[in-house]
């Protein structure tokens, strides 16, 4: 976002989509025959981020993120369907330490 007047901010947009998963091959003895996985499965997940990373001063490197997450899957998909914000914050430490 240089080239707009805002040197060290990213913008950044994710789109994922899986189909056609047969997930009845999973290891009975496994760590995830729990879940309950089935033929047929799909889902989606949207990710959209901001990104700032202070360009000068004190406070130099420093990043702030905000990210926003939307997973959806069908009932032959294990995980949940969820709902994510994140704000982190990201401080560089200095050699010194």
């Amino acid at each position: 976002m240089g080239a707009y007047g805002v040197p060290g901010l990213n913008l950044t947009a994710l789109y994922v989509r899986g189909f056609g998963i047969d997930g009845t091959h999973v290891d009975p003895a496994g760590g995830y025959a729990y879940l309950g996985y089935g033929k047929g499965g799909k889902h989606w997940e949207r990710d959209l981020e901001a990104r700032y990373v202070v360009q000068s001063g004190k406070a130099k490197g420093t990043a702030f993120s905000l990210r926003h997450n939307v997973h959806r899957g069908n009932k032959a998909q294990a995980e949940l369907d969820g709902d994510q914000i994140r704000l982190a914050v990201e401080w560089p430490l200095s050699g010194g330490l």
